[in-house]
């Protein structure tokens, strides 16, 4: 099938499939955009992300009934098709990603960006069914449109100070954008709280977005949501925040 893209430039490239837009775009960043340092495994990650990507992207008014579950090994299934479909429907640069970016070091890991996207799904999905990724999800009638991730913070390189014993971090949220502006991000929060106690847990810590922070941005949580839910700030650089689970 004949693709297209569009950078946020306005230039336009087309292709016979995929693979015939990987140079031509890869091509247009080294020229117009060099600054972006974007490599032709983010290029392929992005155009291949695209044609999965769910064009289901408008908020809905209105949700039906939340049911929060806590993440297991037999959800497996439905946590790989909101990723691979939904989770990331409105900003396909993100879709590769598969909540892997902490696992694998965060920003301190500077082979993050040559990973390709069935690398991440291998590697979340392993996790899912070895119950080495805890936290909640969200199911709307049904259906599963909303993640959270908060693990313990001895699986995190960027997060662990070797004293991680009893502590969760909670890391990330994804919610599928018709379903966004309806409070399950708090929802999910006081989910992934639950199982972190239930699983043993003393307390946890979280990484708000900064309030100027582009809504992309604040996949981490935002303060406000934080906040409200009665965690306190522990430290300004980085922004952390933290709450016994006692």
């Amino acid at each position: 099938m004949a693709r297209t893209f569009t950078c946020s430039c306005q230039y336009q490239v087309g292709a016979p499939d995929v693979d015939g837009l990987v140079g031509p775009v890869k091509a247009h960043f080294d020229e117009a955009h060099p600054d972006l340092g974007i490599n032709e495994v983010s290029v392929r990650n992005y155009l291949e992300a695209e044609v999965r990507l769910s064009p289901e992207k408008e908020r809905l008014s209105d949700i039906g009934e939340v049911r929060v579950v806590p993440i297991r090994p037999e959800r497996m299934e439905e946590i790989a098709e909101f990723m691979d479909h939904r989770a990331y429907a409105d900003y396909p640069a993100w879709a590769g990603c598969y909540c892997m970016y902490f696992f694998l070091g965060g920003h301190g890991n500077p082979a993050w960006g040559d990973r390709y996207w069935e690398d991440n799904r291998r590697d979340m999905l392993d996790r899912v069914a070895s119950g080495r990724v805890t936290g909640s999800l969200a199911f709307v009638d049904g259906r599963l449109v909303g993640w959270c991730n908060a693990t313990g913070r001895g699986e995190f390189p960027s997060l662990a100070t070797g004293d991680d014993d009893g502590i969760g971090s909670v890391v990330c949220f994804l919610i599928a954008p018709p379903y966004r502006g309806h409070g399950l991000a708090a929802r999910l929060l006081e989910g992934a709280l639950a199982e972190l106690k239930s699983l043993g847990y003393a307390s946890a810590e979280a990484y708000p977005s900064g309030a100027t922070a582009p809504w992309e941005r604040a996949f981490t949580g935002t303060l406000d949501l934080y906040l409200e839910a009665g965690f306190e700030m522990t430290k300004e650089d980085p922004l952390t925040v933290g709450i016994s689970l006692a």
